[in-house]
């Protein structure tokens, strides 16, 4: 026993087993008592240790790859000296004590390599140790490899010219704007998927009050056919073992399926029943949208792409292709992008529009490519640009190469060549992708007019609805406007 508060008097227990209280008293006395199991060991923080030992213990911790700081928590049954040590150096220090919480001792490194605990027992101990090395933001480099999709990414950091801070974005739609005018990509090596097949992707996370889901929105084209079609996936990422299933997830175009990804089972949810396949000419110009939203009886997350250009042809074409609900009770929902801590599973809580592989992991090489990419996310009722980007992604399994990213302002122009992985701070820039008058200056002469329809039925408790576009020609319009009044004046 080693502390007394308000005629409380604490004994700490380290082992199961039989204890006796002797009590000697000449006066008259209550005795209660209680066992509590504390909360710092049920979530013990990892790696921890339980040693039994009358000699010092010296435990390295591994170097680290950006700031961190550090927490630790020890129990013992004896009085000991805890220190934090840092190249021969003491950081901080606990003398005589049996208890150590991580709330005090937690210590940040600006350089995180060299570092110790050091336990100094006096005689024969038995003790608890854990400890967790905690960033003080993510590093976008950590897997970074000499592979990796190509385009226009924020992982929540922002490079000052003194420091590295993070920022933290919490938005209901991301959206990406692409204008490509040349792609051709060829695939020697591999069998995955059609050897010219390549991927535009914006892959953002989700964030609720209980779960984490990953969400992509693909454009996957067949370079050497002009065709491309519309897919998305959902990846339960709450923890390494989390599952998805057909009543958890559901929609009228498509399921859960579950994918061998190198000897591990992962459940993924795909458009799979209703995939668009359109034919593209060049160039190809318009957006990729991932929105969600908080319902009663879930989330509701859509996959959109909306044409403004295809080829000669402009116009205006909005395509809600899904529409998702994750069932269950929420209180909060939205498409989070943080630089300062990473997912349960390990990976970046970011958005990116990238190129990469067709799909199922594919390597890809680009023999052709000229395109534009924006990234933006929904600021009350505008798009706007975030703080930085990066030239890569990193959160998928499809990769590029042959592809070198220059940033100008505020958007990425990709080019074939020598991958660039760099960052750039951005200008501030807004845009309002759903109202025509963005899109006039893509109007010429030639262009043949046409109005878009669009007729939808978006009701909350059932979100599987379907966007239908009727497109007719302003010529054919006027035709019967013209019939209608000749007839009527008959």
């Amino acid at each position: 026993m080693n502390y007394t508060k308000n005629n409380l008097t604490s004994g700490l227990l380290l082992i199961q087993g039989k204890y006796e209280v002797v009590v000697k008293s000449t006066n008259q006395f209550n005795f209660h008592y209680y066992i509590i199991k504390l909360k710092c060991i049920q979530k013990a923080l990892c790696p921890s240790f339980l040693f039994s030992t009358n000699e010092s213990v010296l435990i390295p911790i591994p170097d680290l790859e950006t700031p961190e700081a550090l927490k630790a928590f020890i129990i013992s049954n004896v009085s000991l000296t805890f220190e934090i040590i840092q190249c021969n150096k003491i950081i901080k220090e606990y003398e005589n004590t049996t208890i150590v919480f991580s709330n005090y001792s937690y210590v940040y490194f600006k350089n995180p390599k060299n570092i110790f605990i050091k336990i100094c027992i006096y005689k024969d101990s038995l003790f608890y140790l854990s400890y967790k090395v905690i960033p003080c933001f993510i590093n976008p480099y950590l897997k970074l490899s000499s592979l990796s999709s190509e385009g226009i990414a924020s992982y929540g950091i922002l490079n000052e010219t003194k420091a590295t801070k993070p920022y933290l974005i919490k938005t209901t739609s991301i959206l990406g704007k692409f204008n490509i005018s040349c792609i051709l990509a060829y695939n020697y090596s591999q069998n995955l998927v059609p050897p010219c097949s390549a991927s535009l992707q914006l892959n953002v996370v989700l964030k609720t009050c209980s779960q984490v889901y990953w969400l992509q929105n693909v454009l996957e084209f067949l370079t050497l056919k002009h065709e491309f079609k519309l897919a998305d996936e959902i990846l339960n990422i709450t923890c390494i073992d989390s599952t998805l299933s057909n009543y958890s997830i559901t929609s009228l175009n498509g399921y859960v399926t579950m994918v061998n990804q190198s000897g591990k089972i992962e459940y993924y949810y795909g458009n799979y029943y209703c995939q668009p396949e359109l034919k593209y000419c060049l160039p190809l110009c318009g957006y990729l949208v991932t929105n969600v939203s908080l319902e009663k009886c879930g989330i509701l997350v859509s996959f959109a792409a909306i044409l403004i250009k295809n080829g000669s042809f402009t116009c205006y074409k909005e395509i809600v292709y899904d529409n998702v609900l994750i069932h269950g009770k929420f209180k909060f929902a939205y498409i989070l992008v943080c630089g300062k801590h990473y997912t349960p599973i390990g990976s970046y809580y970011d958005a990116e529009l990238v190129f990469g592989g067709g799909g199922n992991g594919e390597i890809t090489k680009f023999c052709k490519l000229n395109a534009t990419l924006w990234l933006f996310y929904l600021k009350k009722n505008t798009y706007v640009t975030f703080p930085n980007y990066f030239t890569f992604g990193e959160d998928t399994a499809e990769k590029a190469v042959n592809i070198t990213v220059n940033f100008c302002k505020y958007y990425a122009k990709l080019t074939t060549g020598k991958e660039n992985f760099r960052c750039y701070k951005a200008s501030s820039y807004s845009i309002d992708p759903f109202h025509y008058h963005n899109i006039s200056s893509l109007h010429n002469s030639s262009t043949k007019s046409i109005t878009v329809i669009t007729i939808s039925s978006t009701h909350a408790s059932n979100p599987n609805y379907y966007t239908y576009e009727i497109l007719i020609p302003i010529s054919l319009i006027l035709s019967f406007i013209l019939y209608y009044l000749l007839f009527r004046k008959r």
